[in-house]
């Protein structure tokens, strides 16, 4: 039994929701690993995992390349700010591009057969051009000599500013050596000497033509730079990263950032492994108690299993297709983004959206799990249940279904026999027109015989419905008979035909035995109590000599009338609430009888001291049996005289309403009434729960019965204290008829 119950501890709620959050944390962890590999990815692609130092990685490479192109521009194409004032750092087909581009000036005639002076402020014309273009001539010309002049300018101090920006730039590289001579071997520009190069481990030098001379061993940059500024030049170019690097410049940052992602992915792996590991064990666990509180236990689904697989699946496919666009974007947006803000509001909808993925995802695990474990999966498609409604067409299980394919069949048939006949004359075969004719007769009438018979069988199956409400039913309804769409249909009907008479067979039994036994039990109680009774009396004759002994007859004589009034009662309530009593009715003044009982009760009235009022406006008859209407009001009257306050008032309205003539009997109970009304009418209970007063606690039980023999009701009704007995029966149906005769 431990072991059991230790096995079972598994499939408790509490575990399962554990399971269901570490599978959520390890999933959250490992979207974590995944945002910071993408951000390690952004500024280093994957070369940090191969690259042994931060000169083997691209991103050292494009930088240098960078750095290289500043360089080249200062010292060999602009060399000095004099030099770029005095416009030798211009390039003619540039500017004069740059110039037509900004005010719009299409090459063609013109252009062609005209040329912009050396000092950029006219034209020099050459060729002939047409008269037509001479003024097309003269605006190109007066916009050549008023604007070329200012735009030159602009474009000289463009060249200053970009020059001064690379000189800028280079003073901040405390870690890029270089050094540039001329041909002669003059000194051009740099920020080091030559030697200090040479000594430098990781060194190149670049000259016209692209190639490359190591100083040294250099395993650690590119043989070819591409500059076509330099390729140009006769200059060489001598470049060196220093090793260590020092603080306080861009390659030093690249280097500690490298550092860092360096350090982080052997951490970052390790955790993204565990939390995976960690995930599967969980959604295996999940996976193994989904749908079941203990071990082998019934499979219980959930809303999501009642989808078809096919369908579930194509929805799980949607999703996902959505959700990949939707984050493909998104880590875009992010890789892109220059707002950090906004970077932190797309990378928390793209983790929302994560763990929504996820969760669907396990949704979808758990639920064709379920599934497998109750052997449905395959049963729960869309394919098998189509197969299953297709078979139950077939089999005649679905009348419906059998009319579908009836109406389809005769349609389908009529139409292919009705084509053959109009078609075939036209290919001239006129003999297979008549055939099919012929053959379109016989179809409906072939029909029309299997209609006629399901008809019938129809006829059959309501016949015997039709004899079973009546009772009968015994009525033979020949299941070989009938033909197979309704033969389901005739099965079920012939089944509740057998539980009906079943069940009616039971209930007559019972009731019979009701009888029986009310009958049997009333003899053999009243025989012994009426000996008693006598010899009670026989006692009571005798002159007693002792007191004591003559107390205990009178209350032998008292307590064996009042069980024998008990027995009576709970005969008169068994025959009453089963039916066995024999109604007649009659013709009967509600008011008279009502005063009668009163009459008869008068003394044990006068002794609690109750004082009776009774209203009613007008004679009320009712059609009812004189008989148990007497004892109704006798049990009323008894009932009021009991449990009444002493020295209070009863009152007792008798009048017609909807049909039935209504007795209300209002009185004030001596004792509280804490309980619920409805009990009252329940046989054995009694108004007092001491139950210290006579009674047997079936007189209300017998009246409400006795009412509802005959067409009636009985209900009580209180409020507070007061107590209401209301008894309605029906009234005489020719009432108006018997009063008109006595007027007469």
């Amino acid at each position: 039994m431990a072991t059991k119950s230790k096995k079972s501890k598994v499939y408790q709620m509490k575990f399962k929701v554990t399971a269901a959050v570490l599978f959520f944390a390890c999933a959250i962890s490992i979207f974590f690993c995944g945002i910071v590999g993408v951000n390690i990815s952004k500024v280093w692609s994957w070369d940090v995992i191969n690259a042994d130092a931060v000169y083997d990685t691209e991103e050292f490479r494009e930088f240098f390349s960078n750095t290289l192109d500043q360089a080249v521009l200062a010292d060999i194409y602009y060399q000095s700010e004099g030099r770029i004032e005095a416009g030798l750092a211009v390039d003619r087909e540039e500017l004069l591009n740059g110039f037509k581009r900004y005010y719009g000036i299409v090459d063609g005639v013109i252009t062609g057969n005209t040329e912009v002076n050396e000092t950029y402020d006219g034209l020099m014309i050459y060729g002939n051009i047409p008269e037509s273009l001479h003024e097309n001539l003269t605006e190109y010309e007066e916009l050549v000599e008023s604007r070329l002049p200012s735009y030159y300018k602009m474009y000289i101090q463009r060249q200053l500013d970009e020059y001064k920006n690379c000189v800028r730039y280079l003073d901040g590289m405390k870690n890029f050596l270089y050094y540039v001579e001329d041909e002669n071997g003059n000194v051009i520009g740099g920020n080091t000497t030559k030697s200090e190069i040479g000594e430098a481990e990781r060194t190149l030098v670049l000259s016209a033509g692209f190639s490359s001379d190591h100083l040294g061993e250099n395993p650690y940059y590119f043989d070819v730079y591409d500059n076509s500024i330099l390729e140009k030049s006769n200059f060489k170019f001598y470049g060196a990263i220093r090793d260590p690097l020092l603080p306080g410049d861009e390659f030093y940052d690249l280097w500690q950032d490298f550092g860092f992602a360096k350090q982080s992915i052997p951490i970052l792996f390790a955790v993204f492994a565990l939390s995976l590991l960690g995930l599967l064990v969980c959604m295996i666990y999940l996976m193994r108690v989904t749908g079941q509180k203990e071990k082998g236990g019934k499979i219980q689904f959930t809303v999501v299993d009642r989808l078809y697989n096919e369908i579930h699946f194509l929805l799980v496919f949607l999703f996902y297709g959505v959700a990949f666009t939707v984050a493909s974007t998104l880590i875009e947006i992010i890789l892109q983004g220059r707002v950090v803000f906004w970077n932190y509001v797309f990378a928390t909808v793209l983790g929302t959206l994560y763990l929504v993925a996820v969760a669907v995802l396990l949704s979808y695990v758990l639920s064709v799990t379920r599934q497998f474990k109750d052997r449905s999966f395959f049963r729960n498609t869309w394919i098998s249940a189509s197969i299953r409604r297709m078979s139950e067409l077939f089999t005649g299980k679905t009348f419906r279904g059998w009319m579908v394919i009836v109406m389809l069949c005769y349609g389908l048939g009529n139409c292919v026999i009705m084509g053959i006949m109009v078609m075939a004359p036209f290919y001239g075969y006129g003999k297979f027109s008549l055939l099919a004719g012929i053959g379109l007769v016989l179809f409906n009438v072939l029909c029309m015989y299997w209609f006629i018979r399901a008809l019938r069988s129809l006829k059959e199956i309501m016949v015997s419905v039709k004899e079973s409400s009546k009772g009968n039913f015994s009525y033979p309804l020949e299941l070989n008979k009938i033909s197979p769409s309704f033969l389901n249909f005739a099965e079920d009907v012939a089944n509740i035909q057998v539980g009906l008479k079943n069940a009616v067979d039971d209930a007559v039994k019972g009731e019979r035995m009701k009888a029986e036994l009310i009958t049997n039990v009333s003899h053999d109680l009243k025989t012994p109590l009426t000996s008693i009774i006598s010899y009670v009396d026989l006692l009571k004759k005798e002159e007693l000599e002792n007191e004591r002994a003559s107390g205990y007859v009178d209350i032998l004589h008292e307590k064996s009338y009042r069980l024998k009034q008990l027995i009576e009662d709970l005969i008169e309530a068994s025959k009453a609430s089963s039916g066995n009593l024999t109604v007649t009715k009659m013709r009967v003044d509600y008011k008279q009888l009502t005063l009668q009982a009163m009459g008869e009760m008068e003394d044990k009235m006068e002794a609690v001291g109750l004082t009776f009022k009774i209203s009613c406006a007008e004679p009320v008859f009712i059609h009812a049996d004189g008989g148990h209407m007497w004892r109704i009001l006798e049990n009323l009257f008894s009932n009021v005289i009991k449990y009444s306050m002493p020295n209070s008032r009863v009152y007792v309205d008798i009048f017609k309403m909807d049909g039935y003539g209504i007795l209300v009997m209002k009185n004030i109970s001596a004792a509280p009434i804490d309980f619920d009304e409805t009990r009252l009418t329940e046989r054995f209970v009694r108004g007092d729960a001491s139950r210290t007063t006579e009674g047997s606690g079936l007189g209300l039980s017998i009246t409400q019965s006795l009412a509802e023999i005959q067409g009636g009701t009985f209900g009580i009704q209180v409020d507070g204290d007061l107590f209401k007995a209301v008894v309605s029966i029906p009234l005489w149906e020719a009432e108006e008829e018997d009063e008109e005769k006595e007027e007469e």
